[in-house]
This record gives structure tokens, C-alpha cells and sequence, in this order.
């Protein structure tokens, strides 16, 4: 599994929230975020006001099941280097992985949960268009 990985040129403008930028092996990569997005109509900002106890962050996420089917693989890698001349990279964000080498086992879980808090007229006025 083992390879060396040379890269000439890497260009990242933004890595945030809960992202990796990786070169060369790993055995485990495990990423996890969450987020809590609040829209409003007027600004209003007070850092108690949501507690993280909302479902959407403490329910399990159900697994796929795991074929227990025992494979056997052999890989030959002709060069024993990953070259890369150049990335760029605009943006990772949200519980990503940029991985330049070998990689064992990778979980990524992000989980987001939207409020949206606007005027009651708005509101009157989304839910007739929803019925219509």
C-alpha cells in the first residue's frame, strides 16, 4: 500500500470546516462536522439561543451492510511513486478530503440543519403559494 508521493505544485485558496488536505499514506482518515445555519429577516445574534440537541445531530447514521466475503487482491504498481506536477484547489470545505497517496479506511459524516426565521406576513404569503 505503501507509495511515495511527490507533488510539485499545490494551490489551495480555502481549506475549512473540518477538512483535510493529505499527501502521502494514511491508514485511517476520519472527518466529522456539524452545522447549524440560521437564516432571518432581521439581524439578530444571540449565541445561546440554539442549543446542538437537535435530532438531526445525535441520531446514528445507518451503515450499509458489510459483505463479509474474504477477497484476495495483489496490486503491482509498475512506479512505486504518485507524482502530481500541480493542484489547484479552489475550495474544500464541509468534511472533505483532498488526498494525494494511499488511504486505508475513510469515513466522512457532516450533518447540517437549516432554520429559517422570516416575517409572519412572508410566511402568509409562502403558504398560500404552497397551496396553490
Amino acid at each position: 500500500m505503501s507509495r511515495l508521493s511527490v507533488v510539485h505544485l499545490l494551490r489551495a485558496n480555502a481549506v475549512s470546516f473540518s477538512s483535510v488536505v493529505q499527501i502521502g499514506d494514511s491508514q485511517h482518515i476520519r472527518l466529522s462536522g456539524r452545522a447549524l445555519a440560521v437564516q432571518r429577516q432581521f439581524e439578530y445574534v444571540d449565541s445561546n439561543e440554539f442549543p446542538l440537541a437537535f435530532p438531526i445531530f445525535t441520531k446514528p447514521i445507518p451503515l450499509p451492510p458489510v459483505d463479509h466475503e474474504h477477497v484476495c487482491r495483489y496490486t503491482l504498481h509498475d512506479c512505486p511513486l504518485i507524482a502530481v506536477h500541480s493542484i489547484r484547489i479552489i475550495g474544500v470545505s464541509s468534511t472533505s478530503v483532498v488526498h494525494i497517496g494511499s488511504t486505508k479506511n475513510v469515513e466522512a459524516e457532516s450533518r447540517v440543519k437549516h432554520i429559517r426565521q422570516l416575517t409572519e406576513r412572508r410566511e402568509r404569503h409562502a403558504r398560500s403559494r404552497r397551496s396553490d
